[in-house]
């Protein structure tokens, strides 16, 4: 099962959820990267092989622009971004696709829609 790599803006909450399910997961600022630029996070996950999980679109522009097809971002969109919307919206995705599906794709998902790409 691949590593998740879950971004600043994730609460924590959702964090330990993930791992409650017993997801291999990895916080930026615990891999070094506090602070980093989005591109930098995203060498670091292409190196690792992990899946970045985030609530930040400009991670969809840099695998658009620069990364398409060895990065796997994973973004998550929902309104308001509080830790309950955003663990329904993946219990929901977690509940219809494996991880494995997502590798170096871009998927933006919501509580009711998958995107991938």
């Amino acid at each position: 099962m691949p590593q998740i790599l879950i971004d600043e803006n994730v609460p924590k909450t959702v964090m330990e959820w993930l791992k409650k399910r017993r997801l291999n997961v990895l916080r930026v600022s615990e891999a070094g990267l506090r602070g980093a630029k989005d591109e930098t996070i995203a060498k670091y996950a292409i190196k690792n092989d992990m899946i970045i999980l985030t609530l930040d679109t400009d991670f969809a522009y840099i695998y658009h622009n620069v990364f398409r097809g060895s990065l796997t971002v994973i973004v998550v969109r929902v309104k308001p971004p509080t830790p309950a919307n955003i663990i329904e919206a993946l219990n929901t995705t977690l509940k219809k696709i494996k991880l494995d599906e997502f590798r170096k794709k871009l998927a933006i998902i919501t509580k009711r829609k998958i995107r991938i790409i």
